[in-house]
């Protein structure tokens, strides 16, 4: 199984601040073991950046990680339909996704999620998804951890397993 995996930024990654040698202000710059953690994860599937952060935040810290396949980036657009959702990205994301299917531009057969700000209507979509659904939740204070990078990897693993063995 190779999934996409929709990675938000704030509450998971936390970069932080720093002044930008240019003076333009300042760039994001995410720990070590923050940039370590991604790229295990961007081994395992597609990254596709589910992030209100501006566009230069997120260039940032892709040239920061230095992914061998550039991230995809979701649009959080939302529409009125999406108010009152527990989960603010999830009209988005739905969206998003059917949109590359009807694109023929979803390679993936899974989906994981990784943000600190999925409610109880994220569990009702995923188990209505047509393909298995990974919900990760971080503490935003923490952020993405090994825990969560080895839940990927079993929830893979799993898919992977032929049910006849």
């Amino acid at each position: 199984m190779k999934p996409i995996i929709l990675l938000d930024v704030n509450g998971v990654l936390n970069p932080k601040l720093q002044p930008d040698d240019n003076s333009h202000g300042a760039n994001a710059h995410l720990s070590d073991l923050k940039v370590a953690l991604v790229r295990r994860l961007a081994t395992k599937g597609r990254i596709a950046w589910v992030s209100t952060s501006p566009e230069d935040v997120l260039d940032g810290l892709e040239a920061q990680l230095m992914l061998e396949v550039s991230p995809l980036r979701v649009a959080i657009a939302p529409v009125p339909d999406d108010e009152g959702q527990q989960t603010p990205k999830l009209g988005s994301v739905a969206r998003w996704l059917n949109k590359m299917e009807a694109e023929s531009a979803a390679d993936w057969d899974a989906v994981v999620w990784v943000d600190d700000a999925l409610g109880t209507d994220v569990h009702d979509w995923a188990h209505q998804y047509h393909q298995p659904v990974l919900l990760e939740k971080p503490d935003p204070e923490e952020g993405l951890t090994e825990a969560h990078v080895v839940a990927v990897q079993v929830f893979i693993n799993s898919e992977n397993r032929d049910p006849a063995s």
